[in-house]
């Protein structure tokens, strides 16, 4: 029977350090190796070439300190992204408001507003070609979420916005306040909603017949409507003032003025030259009178008279409205430019009735009139205020994700009633 083996018997190493010294190469310290030597050559090596390349730079030469940058600047600042120095008056320093007022010394915002933020705050620089008006909605919304603890005295009726959104935003006009010019207009007469004509006038017109962009302003505002420009050619015939119908077809109608005296003076003249040319038409009766004046100075007091009380009880009274009469003649109330709220002490109109916000009909010039202004078509009564709402803007503002809906596309912060002139 053979005999059994058996396995050999494994000897752990012993795994002191007198036993693992012994299998070390003490010698390699002393050898040279590459990554040793580049190691240290290049400890050396890159900080001269970092120090050599900011060379140029830290001293300004060849446009150098663009370095620098923190990035392009606003469009606005375009002429001075070669000088940092115009707003950065120490380096490495953040703009102070002093640099800002050098060219920028307007108004502040609105005097109610609990604390004034710093120019920089709003006013980000450095991050492209952009309008630094336009600021970020967080600048606005910050304060507007909770105006009561961030103004003094406020008395908006809307005290938290948060967007331009319902329930967010409150709407332009809530029918507090009436148009209260002193003169008759009727939208709906002028757009009735089936076509008609009346006085050889078709109807219903359009708007861009009384309301006309004026081209040299930059938002495109409206030009004031007028008589002359605008009312004259189908309302010429409330001028009208030959009562007894003896001057012909061809009678001039009277001025459109705010004389009352000057329009008297033109119907007298009217007829004196009548009877300059025609002595006769002295002895034709007035109205139902069978008999003729005494004389030719008689008839031309009653003419001239009655044609007046007509035109003045009649047909002015057809768009205006009367103050009390002066000197005998009545005095038609004043009526500024139909442009924002009617103020009888402003000659070139009141202020818009858009008192918080900015609106360009420039920009707008692509949607029809009536996609904004629904309510023009059935506007009856003077004081109606024509305001669109606010659901006619979102649409196209409010969720688009784009700059027009931020609040600094129509709202401005500074109170630019406050603006102080240049000394420029």
């Amino acid at each position: 029977m053979a005999k059994e083996e058996k396995p050999l018997e494994y000897e752990r190493r012993i795994l002191d350090t007198k036993g693992l010294a012994q299998r070390i190469d003490l010698g390699y310290l002393g050898r040279p190796h590459w990554l040793r030597t580049w190691r240290r050559r290049l400890t050396w090596i890159l900080p001269l070439v970092a120090a050599a390349g900011a060379a140029p730079f830290v001293a300004g030469i060849a446009g150098g300190r663009k370095a620098f940058s923190n990035g392009p600047v606003s469009r606005s600042h375009a002429i001075f992204e070669k000088d940092c120095t115009v707003c950065h008056a120490q380096a490495f320093s953040r703009v102070s408001d002093a640099a800002c007022k050098k060219c920028h010394d307007g108004p502040i915002h609105k005097t109610n507003a609990a604390g004034e933020a710093g120019c920089a705050q709003c006013h980000a620089e450095h991050r492209g070609a952009f309008v630094l008006a336009l600021v970020d909605d967080r600048n606005c919304t910050r304060c507007h979420a909770d105006l009561a603890a961030h103004g003094k005295n406020v008395r908006l009726g809307a005290t938290r916005v948060t967007g331009f959104r319902p329930d967010r935003h409150p709407e332009f006009y809530r029918g507090k306040e009436k148009d209260r010019r002193p003169l008759r207009l009727n939208h709906a007469v002028h757009m009735p909603a089936q076509p008609k004509t009346i006085r050889n006038m078709k109807l219903p017109l359009q708007c861009a017949a009384c309301h006309v962009t004026d081209r040299t302003s930059p938002t495109g505002d409206l030009l004031p409507v007028t008589f002359e420009q605008h009312c004259r050619q189908c309302h010429e015939r409330e001028l009208e003032f030959d009562v007894y119908q003896v001057l012909g077809a061809q009678a001039a109608p009277a001025p459109h003025t705010k004389d009352p005296k000057a329009i008297h003076e033109f119907i007298t003249e009217t007829y004196s030259r009548l009877l300059a040319a025609d002595p006769l038409v002295a002895r034709r009766p007035l109205g139902r009178d069978l008999e003729p004046m005494p004389n030719a100075d008689a008839w031309l007091a009653a003419a001239a008279a009655q044609s007046a009380t007509f035109l003045f009880e009649r047909k002015c009274k057809y768009c205006h409205e009367y103050e009390e009469a002066r000197s005998g003649f009545p005095v038609v109330r004043k009526v500024s430019p139909i442009r924002g709220h009617h103020r009888e002490d402003s000659p070139s109109g009141g202020e818009p009735w858009l008192e918080h916000a900015r609106f360009s009909h420039r920009a707008h010039r692509a949607a029809a009139c009536a996609s904004c202004h629904q309510a023009a078509a059935s506007s009856a009564r003077t004081e109606d205020v024509l305001v669109p709402k606010m659901a006619s803007c979102l649409p196209c503002h409010g969720s688009t994700g784009a700059l027009q809906d931020r609040c600094a596309q129509c709202h401005l912060y500074h109170d630019k009633t406050k603006e102080r002139p240049t000394s420029l």
